[in-house]
């Protein structure tokens, strides 16, 4: 009958200085993968921070925000020349390739990208969880951007309306999800505005809107 052979202590100590040495290189290269990513979010907030400066100087002068910018938004369009932003010198892009989410309203801008690191402390508080963020015409949620930067009148994360502008009072409507539904007898909570109603009484989605708290019979 043939004995079973135990493990020697040599043989111990080699397996055990394998596993340890496995576990050092594993450490290693989810640490330059974490200093890699780092290093990109870093990028990312110098760029959105030159935009903005760009942005701000351009308003010194004109009194207004560039309002051609659509092009910005284009991949190709990386690294080019901007000549609405002489002091920009060439459109910085993000550090994978892709270009900064840039949004224009009346008198405000925005300039939004997405951080790797998803525990970065300028991402505001609770941001994966948030409802009320969404910008449906770049394709934006709190799912694939969480940092940017803005003017100063306004928030990046702020929701973003169409055609925002002043409020011009004339009836109650419920947004959600871009979808308007007229709401003349009383709306309240995250998705309630004022706004203007088109030739035909119905939501005009192409006048200015200004979120409120509630509107209608019930409120104060």
């Amino acid at each position: 009958m043939k004995q079973k052979r135990a493990f020697t202590l040599v043989e111990i100590l080699v397996v055990m200085a394998i596993i340890i040495m496995m576990a050092v290189v594993m450490i290693g290269i989810l640490n330059a993968v974490g200093i890699t990513n780092k290093g990109r979010d870093a990028q990312r907030k110098k760029d959105l921070n030159r935009i903005k400066i760009a942005f701000e100087e351009y308003f010194n002068d004109k009194g207004e925000f560039p309002l051609d910018y659509a092009s910005w938004n284009i991949k190709s369009n990386c690294g080019k020349n901007v000549p609405q932003l002489p002091t920009l010198n060439s459109l910085p892009c993000d550090p994978k390739g892709n270009p900064y989410f840039i949004l224009v309203e009346v008198n405000k801008f925005r300039i939004i990208t997405n951080l790797e690191n998803k525990k970065d402390k300028d991402i505001p508080s609770g941001w994966y969880s948030r409802n009320d963020f969404q910008i449906l015409s770049l394709g934006l949620t709190t799912m694939n951007v969480n940092y940017g930067v803005s003017s100063t009148n306004i928030l990046w994360y702020e929701e973003y309306l169409a055609n925002y502008g002043d409020c011009n009072i004339n009836d109650c409507l419920s947004d959600v999800s871009g979808t308007c539904n007229m709401a003349s007898g009383g709306c309240s909570g995250n998705n309630c505005y004022y706004m203007d109603k088109d030739t035909n009484n119905n939501c005009d989605k192409n006048q200015p809107k200004c979120k409120v708290s509630c509107c209608g019979n019930n409120c104060d």
